[in-house]
């Protein structure tokens, strides 16, 4: 399980914003919070750093899988 909602709602963001600052559409963010879809690498980079944290914190389980 991912901790991109529970970042993003902290940061005060809407899927919505979080799409504009990362250029992903708000559909993918939702399917990425609700874990139907896994990110690639550059999704993970550009989700972490518009969040001002790391890829392993809002992807944990991403890690024991490379």
């Amino acid at each position: 399980m991912n901790k991109l909602r529970e970042t993003r709602k902290a940061k005060g963001l809407s899927q919505l914003r979080l799409s504009f600052l990362t250029g992903i559409a708000p559909c993918e963010i939702s399917r990425i919070e609700n874990n139907w879809l896994r990110p690639y690498r550059g999704w993970r980079q550009r989700l972490a750093r518009a969040l001002g944290t790391t890829e392993a914190e809002l992807f944990p389980e991403e890690q024991t899988r490379v």
